[in-house]
């Protein structure tokens, strides 16, 4: 196992910008697909759907990592791990648009 050191809050804020600008993105293709003509809507709506459904999940995990990232990293300094321990690995990543779960 490979060990990386980690800046706990850097990763924080990034993980929750990431998926805040994911959930973002979600949004702005669903409110392109409300902006078509009726034909094109139709065809599209299961997506508006599906786009609903990964916005919540990541409202979700939001919400979970805003209560478990805490804002003041100080008094939590002397019980946090400060190095995290990464499996190193030879797999191929797997194939664009798997979701996994």
């Amino acid at each position: 196992m490979a060990v990386k050191h980690a800046d706990i809050k850097g990763y924080c804020d990034s993980l929750y910008g990431e998926l805040s600008d994911m959930k973002n993105r979600l949004m702005g293709l669903k409110g392109q697909i409300e902006g078509m003509d009726s034909k094109n809507r139709t065809v599209l709506a299961s997506h508006v759907r599906h786009l609903d459904e990964l916005v919540q999940s990541i409202d979700w995990k939001l919400e979970i990592f805003a209560k478990s990232c805490p804002v003041d990293w100080s008094k939590f300094g002397l019980k946090s791990e400060t190095t995290v321990s990464v499996p190193t690995t030879d797999r191929d990543m797997p194939a664009a648009g798997y979701g996994g779960g």
